[in-house]
């Protein structure tokens, strides 16, 4: 299992870059589908940089990464909310 407070860092570096990139984006285009997309590959690029620190973490994780980014926008503020859950057995 993974330290919590690891993923709460990851959160809210992954909102910080999902806000940096969506900003001028037209709304259109900032669909939850986008954003979650846009996290899921920020997600995947981090945990990718801590399995080649960790030979743990690359043994303990073979193949794809155990956690999937789920997001939600206020759509009244534009804010963005960003969560990192363990994915479903079976679903990659």
């Amino acid at each position: 299992m993974t330290d919590n407070s690891m993923l709460k860092t990851l959160e809210k570096l992954i909102r910080k870059n999902v806000v940096m990139h969506f900003a001028n984006q037209p709304k259109e285009a900032t669909t939850l589908e986008n954003v979650e997309s846009f996290a899921q590959k920020q997600l995947d690029f981090f945990i990718e940089g801590m399995k080649k620190q960790s030979p743990e973490l690359t043994k303990a994780w073979k193949g794809a990464n155990p956690f999937q980014a789920r997001a939600a926008i206020h759509r009244e503020t534009m804010g963005f909310e960003i969560q990192i859950v363990e994915r479903e057995a079976g679903k990659l």
